[in-house]
């Protein structure tokens, strides 16, 4: 039931953070592939996406987790910051999708190892390249896995 739930909210994710479907990237390109279970078998009512601009910089806040894209002439340059809500340390498998809605998609996977409770992990990495045709200008932002691996020690 746990991993149907994280299926289930990165499936909406997916279709949810760019505001229309035609923004949305084939699912073919943004398979939903949890790499493993969360520890947790409590279930956590599924936040709902929220998108804005920060000037160059598209935003997408989904419940602990933040995703900043900006757009660089190498690529778009990704932030992610996750906030650690669980009373022990938790490891973070995050996968994100930068497309432009026509074809341009990239994506990176990110680990956020033994993050402290009530800490915040971040990481940042270039998305994509110029070599992939024109760097997306309004970069659309998905979440093709988010998931919590909690510390049993």
């Amino acid at each position: 039931m746990v991993r149907a739930l994280c299926l289930t909210a990165a499936g909406v994710l997916a279709a949810g953070c760019t505001g229309g479907a035609a923004d949305r990237a084939p699912a073919a390109q943004r398979p939903v592939t949890p790499s493993a279970e969360p520890s947790s078998p409590q279930a956590r009512p599924s936040p709902v996406p929220a998108v804005h601009s920060e000037g160059r910089t598209r935003v997408l806040e989904y419940g602990d987790l933040v995703v900043r894209a900006t757009p660089e002439s190498s690529g778009v340059r990704t932030e992610i910051e996750v906030a650690n809500t669980h009373e022990r340390d938790t490891t973070y498998s995050v996968r994100i999708s930068i497309a432009d809605g026509e074809g341009w998609t990239a994506y990176n996977r990110f680990w956020l190892q033994d993050v402290p409770p009530g800490e915040t992990g971040r990481d940042a990495a270039v998305i994509g390249s110029k070599d992939m045709g024109p760097v997306p200008k309004v970069p659309k932002i998905y979440v093709d896995e988010f998931t919590p691996i909690v510390d049993q020690r």
